[in-house]
């Protein structure tokens, strides 16, 4: 950490041009022959144009020497070198850094534009501004220096900002705690897959609409779940169990589930899936899947037809919520370093608990209950908002 209010003699050095091999080679070759300490470094590219910047710090009697001997790399290689010496205060830095990352197919200036004016005013000042994806979405993320004990104020904020213009948009700390150990839960129906399994076996049961009814005012929170679940499931009451694999077989995963998935392993991370949904239709599924923890409803079978009843207790929200407090503490994952998925009212609970609640295509008020929104059905947009480039 630097010494508080220590001044130093510093150098800003800045290349730009077309990029081609070699170039920081000869500018390091030649800032070699001083007596000189890097303290920053930045090289971006884009369409073969070269931006590097180095800071220095050096004996302020070199600097005219530094100066000549660059302004003689800039004519040999043909690019412009533009340098800046001036004393520069050390002094601790009080601030804390932020990571604000926004997702979407495209991103347009007006959103940008938006969140930016809003950091500005709450004291926040942009370090630096970087693409972590490309394909198959866009993603850029923000680091920030705000005032110490600004982050919720900020996180609250910009959440409004990416809701009034429709923007999906995460924010957390900086700093190591990214790179730590998490734990993902998702919700089944709708989210990790397209589908809600209810829905289709109330077509097998020729309760489709009755059906569907129900489950749009429970996911809407306008009705209970659990009432709600209960009532569905007494009309699938006498479908041969059969149907089980036939409704399996038309289930799809959500666009960029199973890429989300790989690349949590690959780093470690742990992934689940607490479902209100039936653990008879979507475990073969899940196992494929390579899941770490897997909490759903069972449907009660028995003679080779459903009782229209529910085997053990029934997962609703607080139970989604408790899952997700008991997988993090085996784990030894903070709750602070959980995430959790879904779009319905029963995935309130978990969304709020966890340290990054995620709304997924979802309904009012669950939009309105999470940190951050995904509005493109891809699962895969996930991984930027954790601050993951794939």
């Amino acid at each position: 950490m630097p010494i508080e209010n220590q001044t130093t003699y510093t150098g800003l050095i800045l290349v730009s041009g077309e990029d081609r091999p070699g170039i920081t080679q000869r500018l390091m070759a030649t800032l070699a022959q001083f007596s000189v300490t890097i303290l920053d470094i930045e090289q971006l590219i884009i369409r073969n144009r070269l931006l590097l910047t180095v800071l220095i710090s050096l004996d302020e009697a070199h600097s005219k020497a530094i100066l000549a001997d660059l302004e003689h790399l800039q004519a040999e290689i043909g690019l412009d070198i533009a340098v800046d010496f001036s004393q520069q205060n050390m002094s601790a830095d009080n601030s804390e850094t932020l990571r604000v990352v926004i997702v979407g197919e495209k991103i347009m200036p007006v959103g940008l534009a938006a969140v930016t004016n809003q950091i500005s005013l709450l004291g926040g000042n942009i370090i630096a501004i970087k693409r972590t994806a490309k394909e198959p979405l866009f993603a850029i993320e923000l680091e920030l220096s705000i005032p110490n004990d600004s982050l919720k104020q900020i996180q609250g904020e910009l959440a409004q900002i990416a809701i009034e213009n429709r923007l999906d948009l995460a924010v957390e700390p900086g700093g190591l705690t990214r790179r730590s150990k998490r734990l993902v839960m998702l919700d089944m129906d709708s989210t990790l897959i397209e589908q809600e399994v209810i829905d289709l076996l109330g077509v097998c049961a020729g309760k489709q609409d009755e059906i569907e009814k129900i489950t749009a005012r429970a996911m809407s929170g306008e009705m209970d779940f659990k009432a709600a679940l209960i009532e569905r499931v007494q009309l699938l009451a006498g479908l041969d169990e059969t149907v089980i694999d036939q409704v399996r077989g038309q289930i799809t995963l959500t666009k960029g589930a199973k890429l989300l998935i790989q690349e949590l392993h690959k780093l470690g991370h742990k992934v689940g899936v607490v479902s209100g949904g039936f653990t008879n239709v979507i475990n073969p599924i899940l196992k494929e899947l390579k899941l770490d923890f897997i909490l759903a409803n069972e449907l009660e079978v028995k003679d080779g037809l459903l009782t229209g009843k529910l085997s053990g207790a029934i997962v609703d929200s607080l139970a989604k919520r408790r899952a997700l407090e008991e997988f993090a503490k085996q784990e030894n994952v903070p709750l602070g370093q959980t995430v959790a998925i879904g779009d319905g009212a029963n995935d309130l609970e978990m969304i709020k608990a966890a340290g990054l609640g995620i709304a997924f295509n979802a309904k009012p008020k669950v939009v309105e209950a999470a940190d951050t929104t995904i509005s493109t059905k891809d699962l895969s947009a996930v991984l930027p908002l954790m601050g993951i480039t794939f």
